[in-house]
């Protein structure tokens, strides 16, 4: 049995003419899809601080029904640290998900009035739009939340 000898030089070599044109192909699918990978992510963000305002919310009711005398600028301190240790904004890595900035980009913004009882969370998108806001009462809430 004679085993034949492969010739090299009649294997086709890629040219730098199909290398550009798979490169540009992939160029272009990616130039496609990426407006929609990005607005899904802001959907994303935007998704997960609106459900931080919820969270907040929901302890914010708690913390009143265990404590009727407690005030709100406490209830909402405690909060807020509780939940900025374990919760990060996720347009600022840096930044708090709950601060007590009145116009903030990104967060939820938490104002109190002890007088009133009552904690107003605020919640905006990377660019300073309003996405929510609840005004916390005992022994219950209201919430808007603008729909996209």
């Amino acid at each position: 049995m004679k085993l034949g000898k492969i010739n090299f030089c009649k294997i086709k070599k890629i040219t730098a003419i199909e290398i550009t044109t798979v490169i540009l192909a992939f160029i272009a699918i990616g130039v496609y899809y990426s407006p929609n990978f990005i607005h899904k992510q802001e959907v994303m963000k935007a998704a997960k601080i609106k459900a931080d305002n919820a969270i907040f919310t929901s302890k914010a009711l708690e913390e009143f029904a265990k404590n009727k005398t407690a005030k709100s600028s406490e209830i909402a301190q405690k909060i807020s640290d509780e939940l900025n240790s374990t919760s990060v904004n996720p347009y600022n890595k840096k930044a708090p998900a709950y601060t007590f900035e009145i116009n903030c980009k990104g967060c939820n913004s938490v104002e109190y009035d002890d007088n009133l009882s009552m904690i107003i969370l605020t919640t905006y998108n990377k660019k300073g739009e309003l996405i929510a806001r609840t005004v916390i009462k005992p022994p219950s809430f209201v919430t808007y939340t603008k729909e996209d």
